[in-house]
């Protein structure tokens, strides 16, 4: 063997023990024997495969398909964005307004930026929710999304409890204090419908709430203290509070804490004036200390595979992720996964 060769070799060698011994430290650091039992005792999978919005790298975020193809592949649970009409409504959909996700422009053109809250049902029925991920993802464009419409949580219940596997559901109430009431509506709406009435049975936990309101959460601990709660935080509210104090509040108005990714605390998209150090909250001796305080830990949004093995072997109990087809297979759940069949067998 060459000398060149023994360096290349030793130098290989070394970089795996590197690893290994940093993956080690980071697996001791993030306490995930605390965090297996924090889970277990609320019924919440481990790791948790949470389908942001759906399936919504394959089709339009919280739509019928993305729902249908997240239960398909298997996730745990489908999560959603709670908002209501201005005829009291609850919709599934993220943004404050509609100028992203629909052809608003086209249907009411003097309220593009206009907030959700001042449409009613009906108008919003008349906006086409799918179309504009064709044109933004052409890889992956299908006929079948244009003319998709926005989703009450009827519909989303009848999705999840439909098909051969049953996912709970994973519900953020978005601009809470622009919707009064919302959390006792939902509540009244889920127990109307049998979701909340088995939460807390030992059984696995149909719905955990979040919200990035920390008073969001306090209402529907009143209200059902029984579901599972996670606190999603931001690098605004890290900069303006610190760790510690968003760890207590966390503890006191939830059982989980929503941190953020590698990819995401770096991303192009995510530099802010009021918060511009880039903390990455994932690192597992925070996750340690989530764990340690009796949380759970979900970070968002872990699309990419070795992100998705990171946070893993470092302690978090599960993901928010786009990708429920990758996360799938990273977690062993599935050895492949035949999309074409599944986009047969939802109608897509």
């Amino acid at each position: 063997m060459s000398f060149r060769v023994k360096v290349v070799v030793l130098g290989f060698a070394a970089t795996v023990l590197l690893l290994s011994g940093v993956l080690g430290w980071g697996y001791f650091l993030g306490e995930p024997t605390r965090g297996k039992t924090v889970a277990g005792a609320l019924g919440i999978p481990r790791p948790a495969i949470i389908a942001h919005r759906g399936a919504s790298y394959l089709a339009p975020e919280e739509t019928r398909p993305a729902f249908l193809m997240a239960r398909e592949l298997g996730a745990d649970y489908l999560e959603l964005d709670i908002q209501r009409t201005k005829d009291g409504v609850l919709i599934a959909h993220h943004d404050d307004d509609l100028s992203r996700t629909t052809n608003v422009r086209e249907i009411f053109p003097g309220r593009v930026k206009d907030t959700l809250d001042t449409f009613t049902f009906a108008e919003l029925q008349q906006l086409d929710a799918g179309g504009w991920f064709n044109s933004a993802f052409p890889d992956r464009a299908r006929g079948s999304f244009r003319g998709l419409r926005i989703l009450r949580l009827e519909d989303l219940l009848d999705i999840a409890e439909s098909g051969g596997h049953r996912p709970g559901i994973y519900i953020e109430t978005k601009a809470a204090r622009r919707f009064s009431g919302i959390e006792r509506q939902l509540v009244e709406a889920l127990t109307r419908r049998g979701w909340i009435s088995h939460a807390g049975s030992g059984a696995r936990a149909p719905v955990i709430f979040q919200s990035f309101e920390s008073e969001s959460l306090a209402r529907f601990k009143e209200l059902a203290p029984q579901v599972p709660r996670l606190l999603l935080i931001d690098e605004v509210m890290v900069a303006k509070d610190g760790w510690d104090a968003i760890l207590k509040e966390a503890a006191q108005v939830g059982m989980g804490i929503g941190t953020w990714g590698y990819r995401w605390a770096y991303g192009p998209d995510w530099s802010i004036k009021n918060a511009p150090t880039r903390y990455v909250m994932t690192w597992p001796w925070y996750t340690g200390q989530a764990h340690k305080a009796g949380l759970f830990v979900h970070p968002w949004t872990i699309d990419h595979p070795w992100e998705m093995w990171a946070v893993w072997l470092t302690g978090a109990d599960g993901v928010f992720t786009n990708r429920t087809e990758a996360a799938i297979g990273v977690y062993g759940r599935r050895s492949s996964t035949e999309l074409v069949k599944l986009w047969e067998r939802i109608g897509y």
